[in-house]
């Protein structure tokens, strides 16, 4: 029974986890419409986690709210076809 519990809380540890190339950096949480980001800016780029629960089964399905919520965060615009990832883990280029 221990044993699944720590599989179970280091699992939902990583949930919100950045990667490397953004590591240590706190997030800004940005809600969009029905969306919430945990935004994290670094070197020119973004990285944007959605951390609610949704229906949305694509990238196009949230890439407005998750290009609306990068450049909120950061400032910057989104690079034109920089934005990638899926429904939940997106990435873009900025142009700042």
């Amino acid at each position: 029974m221990q044993r699944t519990m720590l599989i179970a809380v280091l699992f939902l540890a990583g949930c919100n986890t950045p990667p490397l190339q953004f590591a240590g950096i706190e997030p800004t949480r940005i809600e969009v419409g029905q969306s919430v980001f945990d935004v994290r800016v670094k070197n020119g780029r973004a990285h944007a986690l959605r951390v609610n629960r949704e229906l949305a089964t694509s990238l196009a399905a949230v890439a407005p709210r998750a290009r609306a919520a990068i450049e909120q965060a950061s400032g910057c615009r989104v690079a034109d076809g920089s934005l990638m990832g899926d429904a939940v883990f997106v990435t873009a280029d900025l142009l700042c």
